[in-house]
């Protein structure tokens, strides 16, 4: 058994509680040291340490931020070029049909409809177009 040197019994027991200097320091890989008084303090590479954590958790918000900022603008976009696209869906329809249409309130087979009643229309004036030159390139000029 290992005999004290130390003149009371409350002494010794400090002696042997309190860490030694190195073994904080290993202990907390270098971020902590421990003083004569058995206080604990941060070393410069401990707080060198938590500043680059607060930078790496700012900047991993940061970027979680920014990614939902960028969905947000992509619906955005999606939802500005559908109603885009309908948009001009109504103005065609209403330019083709001469009158108002609004797509809300038409179903799917409504503007089908219109939209092949429309083609016919095209195709009747294309071939209409080109019976006029078929019979105009047909017939000799007249001079007058």
């Amino acid at each position: 058994m290992e005999l004290s040197s130390h003149s009371n019994n409350y002494q010794a027991l400090n002696a042997y509680q309190k860490p030694k200097t190195e073994d904080v320091y290993e202990a907390s890989n270098g971020n902590l040291i421990s003083d004569k008084e058995g206080d604990l303090a941060i070393t410069p590479q401990g707080q060198n340490n938590i500043n680059n954590a607060v930078d790496a958790k700012k900047l991993e918000e940061e970027t979680a931020t920014q990614e939902k900022n960028d969905s947000l603008r992509a619906t955005a976009v999606d939802y500005t070029a559908a109603q885009s696209k309908k948009s001009q869906v109504e103005i065609y329809l209403a330019v083709a049909t001469d009158g108002e249409v609004d797509l809300n309130n038409n179903s799917t087979a409504s503007i089908l409809e219109s939209l092949r009643d429309v083609q016919k229309q095209n195709n009747a004036v294309e071939a209409y177009a080109t019976y006029k030159e078929n019979q105009q390139a047909g017939q000799p000029e007249l001079l007058g």
